[in-house]
Formats: C-alpha cells, structure tokens, sequence
C-alpha cells in the first residue's frame, strides 16, 4: 500500500487513536500531524495537510475542519475547553477505526510522535518543534529560547532513559528491519 492511497483523515484518525485514551488537545494534534508530514514529505497525498508559518509555529487550520467532520461522523470526540487550547481529541470507542488500513512505518511514526509529543506541555512542545525546525519561528509570537529547548530535551531523555522508556541501538536497528 502506496502512501499516496493514505486518506488525510485517516492519518488524523490514527493520530488520535495513537494517544490511546489520553486525549490530544490542540497543540499536541498540530505538532503530531506536522511531524509525519515532515517525515513522509512528497510521498503523502496531494491533499494533505500545508502548514503555514503562525504565532506558535507550523499551522493547518484543515486539520481541525476535518476533526469537526470526524466529529460529526461519530468517529471522534472533540471535548471544548473554556480556552481553545484546552480542547482535547480522542477516538470514540467502537467507531470503526481498525479498518484503517496504513503502512507499518506511518503507524510506527505516529505512535512514537505522539509518545514524545504527550510528554510536553505547550511551551515545551513549540520549543522543541522551533529547535527541529527553526524555519517556522517566523511570525511567531511565542518567545523562543534554544537553551531552555536543549535543557528540556537532555531532562527528557534523561526521564526516558530512568524510566527505560528508551530504544537500545539493537532496538532501532530490528524496527529499521522490519521495514
């Protein structure tokens, strides 16, 4: 299966199901769709989702168009928070979704995009995304500092590795195999 054969929504779909319960508010599912259309850059539909340069960094306001059609469809839950920033989506249980049918790679990136993401409050994620992507600071009205960014990630890894949340070399190497 070709990733130009991916519906958006479908991708949408299984990033919010990625968080497994756990609920995606805004800024989490922004950053989530980014990064896969980063890494699968060129090989995803024509129709997927452009992000624009906005105030906290990469921006598709069509992601949150299609959250409200998933919504309408019963396939997804879109809980409004007194800010818009509070809104959390997830996956309405027994909707249909393991039909979705996607690569092995896409959902392997998905999940660990999503597993990183979920780690971050706001502040920290736009960081991060600003330091991996410095490109996209540009009409932004968050203020970045690349030290707090590096400090963030080292603490990050450190709790990862403490809690042995991390992939050992032999570990990545088997996925990269398995693909």
């Amino acid at each position: 299966m070709g990733l130009k054969s991916v519906e958006r929504q479908d991708v949408l779909i299984a990033i919010i199901e990625a968080a497994e319960g756990r609920g995606l508010k805004r800024v989490h599912l922004q950053k989530a769709v980014f990064l896969v259309a980063e890494e699968f850059k060129g090989e995803l539909p024509d129709d997927f989702y452009k992000f624009t340069k906005y105030h906290f960094g990469p921006y598709s306001q069509k992601i949150y168009h299609d959250a409200e059609i998933l919504s309408d469809s019963g396939c997804i839950n879109i809980k409004y928070g007194s800010d818009r920033r509070d809104d959390v989506f997830s996956i309405v249980p027994d909707c249909g979704i393991e039909y979705i049918e996607l690569p092995k790679d896409l959902r392997r990136l998905i999940k660990e995009s999503v597993d990183w993401i979920l780690g971050m409050d706001f502040q920290e994620l736009v960081r991060a995304i600003y330091y991996l992507y410095p490109e996209y600071q540009e009409n932004s009205r968050f203020v970045y500092d690349e030290e707090q960014a590096i400090i963030e990630s080292f603490a990050r890894g450190l709790k990862q590795s403490r809690e042995e949340k991390t992939h050992s070399t032999a570990d990545v190497i088997a996925q990269l195999q398995e693909v």
